[in-house]
């Protein structure tokens, strides 16, 4: 049996299964194609608990098993419950992922398993002190290098294998564990991308109305919401005709509509609320180009998905974006902190039509070649020989 142990909350009730629609997706693709039955493990969601894109499906109609276990506050498991993922590991063949402290169990029992990776030590330290000063900044940072150094780097050696999301995770793990495997997670589809003719077309209307450029995602600093504006704000400054358009929410909000508020044309740059994903991805269509400030170098799905759209993305160099900008050809990757570098390169591709298709193509290219259905199965493909 192979056991996928997640963080994903999930519930079930009155014969039905709610949790993310990916996460359901993505289930049932490995459940057609592994070799072994599959059994999911997650905390139980509370009630009203938000998830990004949730589905409810009858559980007689799943083709995985799906266990909820309680937890509490801080997301750790209930001590009964703890019993209750021991035995199921302990009958498993195989335990994939590291959720609820899955893999220390599977250490002690003997149960390989293999770790699904996000974060290197340096973006989970941005993560965990980001809005954090002083004492209580280093004291957490100390505190992230110690675990680490402790459980982390222990864990990853024994490992069967390693599933690395993004360049950085892949980069940082590969001296302790040569078995990785480097993928991209996403929630694009194949029949999400943009089609060749539908780029094509609004390739050729670019230059008859203003470049549109986008973002989406949470408003938060290590998202570099503020500094998109930034950048919206300086290409107006120059005499660029653009707009730009925000759709999502956090804490930055309030100081995004006041930057927005100081360009000369305020109005060619809105802050909206977020909308449903499926909606998102047909709004993203529409636009030319993706501004993306992330601070942080985490594996964002933002990469994939704006490729899906026909996007080429200016933004800065955080370690993902570098090393993906050079992989794909899709957009440019400017120094952290420095949005007039980021317009710099906006009024490059306005003055290049040219670079700009190719670019666009390219993006397009790539989503296609990393779709989620590809992406799932290079996973699979590596479960099944681990399951061999």
């Amino acid at each position: 049996m192979l056991t996928m142990v997640h963080n994903n909350p999930a519930r079930v009730g009155n014969g039905m299964l709610r949790v993310d629609r990916k996460f359901h997706v993505g289930m049932q693709n490995y459940a057609a194609h592994v070799q072994t039955p599959l059994t999911t493990i997650h905390p139980e969601m509370a009630p009203g608990q938000p998830i990004m894109d949730p589905i409810e499906v009858s559980c007689s109609e799943l083709s995985y098993r799906v266990i909820t276990l309680k937890t509490d506050a801080k997301w750790r498991l209930l001590p009964s419950e703890s019993l209750r993922l021991r035995e199921e590991i302990s009958r498993s063949s195989l335990i994939y992922g590291s959720g609820l402290g899955s893999s220390k169990i599977a250490r002690e029992l003997g149960v390989p398993y293999i770790l699904i990776l996000e974060y290197d030590l340096q973006t989970k330290m941005v993560s965990e002190t980001s809005e954090i000063k002083g004492i209580r900044r280093n004291l957490r940072r100390a505190r992230c290098v110690w675990h680490h150094v402790t459980e982390n780097i222990p864990e990853i050696r024994r490992a069967h294998s390693l599933h690395c999301n993004g360049y950085p995770i892949y980069d940082a793990t590969r001296r302790y564990n040569a078995n990785s495997l480097l993928y991209f997670d996403s929630r694009m589809l194949t029949d999400m991308i943009i089609s060749p003719e539908d780029l094509a077309r609004r390739l050729r209307t670019r230059t008859e109305r203003p470049f549109r450029m986008l973002f989406s995602g949470r408003y938060e600093r290590m998202k570099g919401t503020a500094d998109a504006v930034r950048v919206a704000v300086e290409c107006i400054r120059r005499g660029l005709n653009i707009e730009m358009d925000f759709y999502g929410q956090g804490n930055l909000r309030d100081e995004m509509i006041n930057l927005a508020a100081r360009s000369s044309r305020p109005g060619c740059i809105r802050i909206h609320d977020p909308v449903p994903y499926t909606e998102l991805i047909k709004i993203c269509k529409s636009f030319d180009l993706f501004v993306c400030c992330h601070i942080q170098s985490d594996p964002s799905c933002t990469y994939l998905e704006s490729f899906g759209a026909g996007l080429p993305i200016v933004g800065y160099a955080n370690r993902m974006w570098r090393r993906l900008s050079e992989a794909s050809g899709a957009g440019f990757a400017s120094p952290i902190g420095q949005p007039e570098r980021v317009a710099d390169d906006i009024e490059r591709l306005l003055s290049a039509p040219d670079l700009m298709s190719t670019m666009s193509e390219k993006a397009r290219g790539f989503a296609a070649r990393h779709c989620f259905e590809l992406e799932a199965q290079k996973r699979i493909d590596a479960l099944n020989i681990a399951l061999s």
